[in-house]
């Protein structure tokens, strides 16, 4: 068990690729700190930590709200004393013409996506910094490397996420503080479906699964004293490039 006894916070924990990271991280002996906004949800992943031997707290939050945020963090201080692995995953997108969005869409992903990643971060490194080091990983996607047709806001959203992980790695790596992204291409959970994509399409059973990418948020985190991993790029065979 590579990361015993470390404590994980996770984002979006409560369905497809963060509830795949809490227990892959937690088969890798890692406490799980898990917030979502769905808690039926959060407490159904608990009992399945639980069952992997591991300590874990779940927090309903909203990961847009600042106080939401400072309540989550403050919740997995007083459950472990420290937050050594810090994955931003929650987040949301859609699939249409870049004319039919609204204002109102383009507020709800780029906080969704951006704005939490930035809080959260904000939240946990200062605490980092007081224990020594910590590690960040962003869930960001391809889609934050180069643009796509129909998915204009989520794009500029999640270059928005490498563009603070690139700037973060580079102002507190010298303080022991990895950030580290992890982007993948298509993933078959919840959130690919909609905006013309149907559960049971042809191409969804091509995508990577969230397990794949919950693989790769562990290998991000990982300890290693002479090496930090900066960028896991992930594509489904389906995909050429």
């Amino acid at each position: 068990m590579k990361l015993k006894d470390k404590i994980a916070l996770v984002t979006g924990a409560s369905r497809g690729i963060g509830r795949a990271a809490c227990v892959a991280l937690a088969r890798e002996g890692a406490n799980i700190v898990g917030t979502a906004r769905t808690a039926a949800d959060l407490s159904t992943l608990e009992a399945e930590l639980t069952k992997l031997g591991v300590k874990s707290t779940m927090i309903a939050g909203d990961v847009t709200q600042a106080n939401d945020v400072a309540r989550v963090v403050d919740g997995a201080l007083g459950a472990f004393g420290r937050v050594d692995i810090l994955v931003n995953n929650a987040g949301m997108g859609g699939y249409r013409p870049f004319l039919e969005w609204s204002e109102a869409d383009y507020d709800k992903i780029m906080a969704t996506n951006a704005k939490s990643t930035w809080l959260y971060c904000k939240a946990v490194i200062p605490h980092m910094l007081e224990a020594g080091g910590g590690h960040i990983v962003n869930v960001s996607s391809v889609a934050g490397l180069a643009g796509y047709p129909h998915e204009g806001i989520y794009c500029m959203s999640k270059f928005a996420q490498v563009a603070l992980s690139q700037s973060l790695d580079r102002e507190f790596y010298k303080q022991n503080i990895k950030v580290s992204l992890v982007c993948p291409g298509g993933v078959h959970t919840h959130f690919a479906i909609g905006d013309g994509r149907t559960e049971g399409a042809p191409n969804l059973e091509e995508f990577s699964t969230a397990e794949d990418v919950a693989e790769a948020i562990v290998l991000a985190a990982l300890p290693r004293s002479r090496t930090r991993v900066v960028n896991v790029i992930l594509r489904p065979m389906s995909e050429m490039t």
